[in-house]
């Protein structure tokens, strides 16, 4: 199942770039998306880098999808970012994944200039290797990867403000 979210931000490109690499912002995504713990490591410069979030979820699923996954899931999400490149923009290869799950997004995330801006877009495919109950769940968590983008958005535009 392919997910996309691609959002402009009026903020100059280092603004959006400094936010993403801030432990404080992603502090704040975990909190609006409901997490009861979690972990943020960030390690990048204009070679590169990585971002690593690890947070503990409720699983907001159907109580069949429940029953497989349990009270609650640990979303991992792993970003490995490229180098700076001339036009300023950035590229990542991303990785979300539900510990002890055969569930995974694969995909990229591109912070480009837009203008005064910015956007910032990311692809993914997501995948659910359960048999008989993988496309149920997939289209479940799928929702719930769109919702957690939204409130990733709206915290964005919180600290871009």
């Amino acid at each position: 199942m392919e997910l996309t979210d691609r959002n402009r931000y009026d903020a100059p490109l280092d603004a959006v770039w400094a936010m993403l690499t801030d432990p404080a912002f992603r502090d704040d995504v975990c909190r609006a998306t409901g997490a009861s713990s979690w972990d943020v490591h960030i390690g990048v410069d204009d070679g590169g880098g990585t971002v690593s979030v690890r947070r503990v979820l409720p699983a907001e699923v159907s109580d069949v999808v429940r029953s497989l996954v349990g009270e609650t899931v640990t979303i991992v999400q792993e970003e490995t970012w490229g180098p700076l490149e001339p036009n300023g923009a950035r590229s990542a290869d991303v990785l979300l994944r539900v510990d002890g799950q055969p569930v995974a997004m694969r995909g990229t995330t591109r912070l480009s200039p837009a203008g005064a801006g910015a956007v910032l877009e990311t692809v993914g495919d997501l995948e659910v290797r359960i048999p008989l109950v993988g496309g149920k769940l997939a289209k479940e968590l799928g929702a719930a990867v769109t919702a957690a983008f939204t409130k990733e958005h709206e915290v964005r535009q919180r600290h871009l403000a």
